[in-house]
């Protein structure tokens, strides 16, 4: 089975480039081919890292122009090259509602299709713990509880995790697989993610010091062995997380 995973959030600069390019460095580790589609227009950044595709963008995906532009056509490609290989998509802050749009649109929101095509459909969703991000998860979780959705808390973005949830958010939290992705130490994310340079093209490069090789690499087997504990890279055998 084929996995397309959606990496989103309800705002930008909360870690959806940096969470896509840990997901590639996962998937280059565990030898799995992944086709990437960075569909923010404003900046490329995970593309930069992993070859990718950067003209398919959810701009058009919309009632009125789905009738008039080609654009949103050019979104069909998501679909079809999952039935090939795993997808990892990089979403802008700003194309939620564009996203279900296509999805709902092509049935994509359909067990039965999914099914039919060997695919299933996994959310990241990217989280400072503010209300308002966590409003719009409690909306895609309880409409559309077809996706695979799990939360990312992201530890180092202006985060509000020490206040705890109440109500029906908490009720949906306490079912939600969730991932904890913790602050990468500052010079490594400043000698990798903000220059754009690879993980593993940094931690074999003959300048990196070998006690900053060191932390990198701890640090992303910590992040490595939260994420199989969600999706498993073996033709995606069952996790904990899709058991519960």
């Amino acid at each position: 089975m084929n996995t397309i995973h959606f990496v989103t959030g309800n705002r930008g600069n909360i870690g959806k480039s940096f969470f896509s390019i840990l997901m590639g460095y996962l998937y280059n580790c565990n030898n799995r081919p992944f086709t990437l589609f960075d569909t923010d227009p404003q900046k490329s950044d995970v593309a930069a890292i992993y070859p990718g595709i950067t003209d398919v963008t959810f701009d058009a995906c919309n009632e009125i122009m789905v009738n008039y532009s080609t654009e949103a056509i050019k979104v069909d490609r998501i679909y079809e090259a999952s039935l090939k290989q795993d997808v990892i998509v990089n979403m802008p802050s700003d194309r939620h509602t564009e996203l279900m749009f296509w999805l709902k649109q092509n049935g994509l929101d359909q067990t039965e299709f999914l099914i039919e095509n060997n695919i299933q459909i996994y959310f990241w969703y990217l989280s400072n713990g503010d209300n308002t991000s966590l409003q719009l998860l409690k909306t895609l979780v309880t409409d559309y509880p077809v996706f695979n959705t799990v939360l990312v808390k992201n530890q180092g973005i202006d985060h509000q995790w020490k206040e705890e949830p109440t109500g029906d958010i908490a009720k949906i939290l306490k079912k939600l697989p969730a991932f904890e992705l913790s602050v990468m130490p500052r010079g490594e994310r400043d000698n990798t993610f903000t220059l754009g340079k690879s993980y593993e093209a940094y931690i074999n490069a003959s300048e990196t010091s070998k006690l900053s090789q060191n932390r990198l690499q701890t640090y992303l087997n910590q992040q490595s062995a939260k994420f199989v504990q969600i999706f498993s890279f073996a033709n995606h055998i069952p996790s904990k997380a899709d058991a519960a």
